[in-house]
């Protein structure tokens, strides 16, 4: 799925009043230095600081500093030029969206991106967009409405071994559309915002011919019409320290997020590396509390259908019949490590799923179906190296951990780890290198009762994608598979593509 992109929500411009706008910045550094002296700015006690903005009715634009809602952090009563306002907001905004430094909201696939905070955000989940385009997004955007398309086409072959070496490699494509209303900046509902993400799909790539139990391809979802993807409404509360999201939810925007593992779309191609294929991330009904009490803590906690079907809104899967629901909690603690060029920021959680699915358990000599399994898991992504402070590049890391109870899945443990590097190439500042490995295993009762030879499976995969062009990017993909299937029916298999994503 396309929505893997999240803008640091406490950056954003929203509505203090119906007359004055907030604006919530990290640190009284990210001011610029003319506009701290031509307003009179005084140093805030704290690093978080409050600033309040009123759009005036005629041209200008004036910033006003004092309080909106917390204690008074400084004071001044001079106007701010608009060019000084707009660097500021310039500023305040790239630093919104990324991780130890980045430049952009929305960076390079596989680059410095944020995942934090864990509120998924009504905003564009990527900064590009074709030429010609920019300006009428702006206008929409500055009324509170946005709209983004997105298309990925990707090939792929088995270039060697697999359970299938022997046909031609195979197209595969997604398109995803985004329209967001920001119903504050709308003066409709205050700190509320709604979006609908609709999707369509063509092709089932090769997944079927590398014999592993895991797709090499995570956007090859064969042929799908247009259908929605995601449809809800968010509210926040307590100065957006609580978010409540209802309606039709897509939970690997919700839980398990990566700052550097996270989209098929835009980083790995692989199933095991997008996400932890041992947390059920359904698309379907579903509501979520994200309440973030402190700068560096959040827990989120929600529940799904677990029998949503596509095409359908998913109210006579989930309140009729056996009414089963998935259930998630995911605790995320935030961490910044200084360093000379700038702060490096990193996120580790943990969390436990509930899933009510009936599958075989495989101790019982009927194989009877047992349902309410449990599972729980780990992530974490770091910013470990910046280039400099001027841009986004540098290396970042991930890693992941599941482990679901052996009498009822087949895959009872995995683990991942990878790193993304932005700008590696001299002159190449946007481009991104990644490298990333996973472990699927098979669990001790279905070697023991159902398959004594399975084993684990090895997945590799290596990527460099290239911005050739504002709105296109390019990425050169290959995967190496060990004992694909945990069999050992299948030795290896060696996988090569390439993938084209447009930004319109």
């Amino acid at each position: 799925m396309e929505w893997r992109q999240y803008r640091t929500g406490l950056g954003l411009y929203r509505k203090c009043s119906r007359s004055a706008k907030r604006i919530v910045s990290k640190s009284y550094n990210h001011c610029d230095e003319s506009m701290k002296t031509n307003s009179g700015w005084q140093p805030a006690p704290e690093p978080t600081t409050e600033r309040v903005a009123r759009i005036d009715s005629e041209t200008e634009l004036f910033v006003w500093y004092g309080t909106c809602s917390r204690s008074r952090v400084c004071t001044c009563s001079r106007k701010v030029p608009v060019r000084l306002v707009a660097a500021a907001l310039v500023v305040l905004f790239a630093d919104a969206g990324r991780v130890c430094g980045g430049g952009q909201i929305d960076p390079m696939p596989g680059g410095i991106a944020s995942a934090w905070p864990p509120v998924p955000s009504a905003a564009a989940p990527d900064g590009r967009a074709a030429a010609g385009m920019s300006e009428i997004r702006d206008a929409l955007e500055e009324r509170g409405v946005a709209f983004h398309l997105f298309v990925n086409d990707q090939y792929q072959a088995v270039v060697n071994d697999g359970a299938d070496a022997s046909g031609s490699g195979r197209n595969s494509a997604s398109m995803d559309a985004f329209l967001t209303f920001d119903l504050d900046k709308l003066e409709i509902i205050n700190d509320a915002d709604v979006l609908l993400h609709v999707q369509s799909n063509w092709g089932a790539g090769i997944n079927a011919r590398t014999g592993s139990r895991l797709e090499v391809n995570d956007d090859a979802d064969g042929d799908l019409g247009l259908h929605v993807a995601q449809l809800w409404y968010r509210q926040h509360f307590w100065e957006r320290r609580i978010a409540l999201t209802v309606g039709f939810l897509d939970y690997q925007t919700i839980v398990d997020r990566n700052a550097f593992a996270n989209s098929e779309d835009k980083q790995f191609m692989s199933q095991a590396l997008d996400n932890n294929p041992l947390v059920p991330l359904n698309i379907g009904l579903g509501a979520s509390v994200a309440f973030r009490p402190a700068e560096w803590y959040a827990l989120t906690v929600g529940v799904g259908d677990a029998q949503s079907v596509l095409y359908k809104p998913g109210f006579s899967t989930a309140f009729h019949d056996e009414n089963r629901w998935f259930a998630y909690a995911e605790q995320t603690v935030h961490v910044t490590i200084p360093s000379k060029p700038g702060p490096c920021e990193g996120n580790y959680r943990v969390g436990v799923v509930f899933d009510p699915r009936p599958r075989a358990n495989v101790t019982r000599n009927d194989r009877s179906l047992d349902g309410d399994d449990y599972g729980a898991y780990a992530s974490m992504d770091q910013m470990v190296y910046r280039e400099s402070s001027a841009d986004g590049q540098g290396l970042g890391v991930f890693a992941r951990l599941g482990y679901r109870t052996p009498e009822t899945n087949a895959m009872g443990r995995f683990a991942s780890a990878g790193f993304t590097y932005q700008g590696i190439v001299p002159g190449r500042n946007d481009d991104v290198l990644g490298f990333g490995m996973a472990m699927p295993r098979t669990s001790n009762d279905y070697r023991r009762r159902v398959r004594s030879s399975a084993d684990k499976e090895l997945i590799y995969e290596l990527f460099y994608a290239v911005q050739v062009a504002k709105y296109l990017v390019v990425t050169m993909d290959v995967q190496y598979l060990d004992n694909p299937g945990t069999d050992g029916a299948i030795e290896s298999g060696i996988v090569a593509g390439v993938r084209a994503r447009f930004s319109f």
